[in-house]
């Protein structure tokens, strides 16, 4: 048993009343476990310029982090911080708007389209869920790919996978589990296997 499987019937709303009342650090992990798919499916959506999906993210869910104790509970979890996902995204924009302003005197140096590309799709948080994805059964992984990454319907997922939408929950269930004992496992520094 992980210790983030007591949390594992819980929804974001009761995992973040958790971590404000009881400064429940575990409760906070698994709405991360939870919620970060769904940010990513988001931001894929409303970021303009794909190469900023993973820094908007990150900066997103850092925030969501720092103010998680300030969370006023008059929307939902999702819902505000798909609104510091939108917000974050406004400002890297207006940031890369001014830099590019700024930079348009200087000569380019190398092809930083491709380098910042490439960047962008090796972000250590990008890696760290693929990763984590492929150590868990491939059925699980296709399920949670498209119900929480792609942002799929249940049935619109049961539908592409040629399975009921009760298997597709009771696998997107286990495979939450897995990914969370995977996660877990994960030293929070490197985002590495931690070796004991």
């Amino acid at each position: 048993m992980t210790p983030l499987s007591k949390y594992e019937d819980l929804n974001e709303e009761e995992l973040i009343q958790l971590y404000q009342d009881n400064d429940d650090l575990d409760a906070l992990e698994k709405m991360t476990i939870l919620l970060l798919p769904k940010l990513y499916a988001f931001a894929r959506k409303v970021v303009s310029d794909k190469n900023l999906v993973d820094e908007v993210v990150q900066e997103a869910w850092q925030k969501i982090n720092n103010n998680a104790k300030s969370f006023h509970h008059d929307c939902k979890v999702q819902t505000w911080a798909y609104q510091i996902v939108k917000n974050t995204n406004f400002d890297l924009f207006r940031r890369e708007k001014t830099r590019s302003h700024l930079s348009d005197d200087i000569a380019p140096l190398g092809d930083k389209a491709d380098s910042s590309a490439e960047f962008a799709a090796n972000s250590d948080t990008a890696i760290t869920i693929n990763s984590a994805l492929l150590k868990i059964q491939k059925d699980q992984a296709e399920a949670i790919r498209l119900v929480s990454l792609e942002q799929y319907s249940y049935a619109e997922a049961a539908e592409k996978l040629g399975i009921s939408i009760g298997t597709v929950k009771s696998r997107v269930n286990r495979g939450q589990i897995a990914l969370a004992k995977i996660l877990n496992e994960l030293d929070p520094r490197t985002r590495n296997q931690k070796y004991v």
